[in-house]
C-alpha cells in the first residue's frame, strides 16, 4: 500500500486537474503558497484539516473525496504486495496460497511457476 500522504496527494492532484486548475490557481484560492500544493500532491506533507476544507470548497467536492483512493493497483504494486504477504505468511498459509495460485494459473492456461 502506498503511503497515506501519497494517496491523499494523488487525490488532490486528480481533483484539481479535473477542474482544470493549476497548482498556483488552487493555492491562490485556498490561501496557501503554490509550493505547498506541490508538496501536498507529491506526498511530502499531510494537508491540515483547514486546508482540506478550503480545497474541498474550491474544488466543489465533499471532504470525503480526498479519501476515496483507487482500488486498482499497478502490476508492480500487486507483485510487491503479494511478496510482502507471502514473506509474512506462516508455512500452512503459504502452501495454501501457492496451491491457489498454481490452480488459478492452470485454469487460465498460463505457464506455471517452477516448484519451490
Amino acid at each position: 500500500m502506498k503511503d497515506p500522504k501519497q494517496l491523499i496527494g494523488a487525490r488532490i492532484s486528480t481533483l484539481r486537474r479535473a477542474r482544470h486548475l493549476t497548482q498556483n490557481d488552487l493555492a491562490e484560492q485556498v490561501g496557501v503558497d503554490g509550493r505547498h500544493i506541490s508538496r501536498l500532491e507529491t506526498g511530502k506533507y499531510f494537508p491540515s484539516l483547514d486546508t482540506l476544507v478550503a480545497m474541498a470548497r474550491v474544488l466543489d467536492v465533499e471532504l470525503q473525496e480526498f479519501f476515496l483512493f483507487p482500488t486498482v493497483e499497478s502490476e508492480t504494486e500487486m507483485r510487491e504486495a503479494l511478496i510482502a504477504i507471502a514473506s509474512q505468511a506462516p508455512e500452512p498459509v503459504l502452501k495454501e496460497l501457492l496451491s491457489f495460485a498454481r490452480n488459478r494459473l492452470a485454469q487460465r492456461q498460463i505457464p506455471r511457476p517452477p516448484p519451490l
